[in-house]
């Protein structure tokens, strides 16, 4: 398994508007920000260039900021139609290795 940092989820507004719901229920919140994360299933070590190339999208993340850290994924077992695709598309451009 590969885990690939990705770009920023949320757009600015999308942040902000998080960021004051959150601060209601708990007003020492400072900040919020998400990314995606991409996990993939493959035997190989590292990413190559055509799998990262696949994978530059969107924001870049800003990692200055420190705090706690949540991760969210998908219940075990859950295939989405976007990984599904996803997968299409890696072997599409030549990554086979892609499970």
């Amino acid at each position: 398994m590969l885990l690939l940092p990705g770009a920023s989820a949320l757009t600015a507004f999308r942040q902000q508007r998080l960021l004051d719901t959150l601060r209601e229920l708990q007003p020492s919140i400072q900040a919020v920000s998400a990314r995606w994360l991409h996990i993939v299933d493959t035997d190989l070590s590292e990413a190559p260039e055509s799998l990262q190339a696949l994978l530059h999208y969107g924001d870049e993340f800003d990692v200055s900021e420190q705090g706690r850290v949540a991760v969210v994924v998908p219940r075990p077992g859950t295939i989405s139609p976007w990984s599904s695709k996803a997968t299409d598309i890696a072997h599409n451009t030549g990554l086979a290795a892609v499970r």
